[in-house]
């Protein structure tokens, strides 16, 4: 296994695909498995074929390539996503502003640690850290609201989307 933190940041992108189709090409042909620490999920969609999303520094969401990035389950992982701006003008997500600051990872908050910014926070989600739901047999979720049928109105007030 390889730890790659951030190989490509702040490069050119000519050098950006050099190193990814390297990285690519020695995974097909030796088998070799890569720890990637990236922000870019051009990068993730391209390399990975699982994917783990992280806030403060703990994994909120886990699954195959495909299923994080084409159907998010988390809060967190959705406004990650809808960042992303997309080539295809009829395909733009809309946007989802995080309100407050990021609280200190030395000192997080009670329950679920993304709920001071969570457009669809609700009480439960500051009583207690959500366990581990399985969205499918490999796609699992950290999230007191998944699979919850009633809709948040502070989340339809916020503007957001699910």
């Amino acid at each position: 296994m390889i730890v790659c933190d951030e190989p490509t940041s702040a490069l050119d992108v000519s050098v950006q695909a050099q190193i990814l189709n390297l990285l690519k090409a020695l995974q097909d042909d030796l088998g070799l498995a890569y720890l990637f620490i990236t922000h870019n999920f051009a990068v993730v969609d391209y390399l990975a074929h699982e994917v783990a999303v992280m806030y403060l520094g703990r994994i909120v969401e886990r699954g195959l390539v495909d299923e994080v990035l084409r159907s998010p389950q988390h809060p967190y992982t959705q406004a990650l996503l809808s960042a992303v701006p997309s080539p295809r003008l009829d395909a733009q997500p809309e946007f989802i502003r995080l309100a407050g600051e990021m609280p200190s990872p030395a000192n997080p908050p009670s329950g679920c640690h993304f709920h001071p910014r969570c457009p669809q926070a609700s009480a439960i989600c500051r009583e207690g850290y959500p366990e581990t739901s399985r969205v499918t047999a490999t796609h699992t979720v950290r999230c007191h609201l998944f699979g919850s049928t009633e809709p948040n109105k502070q989340f339809a007030d916020a503007g957001g989307r699910k």
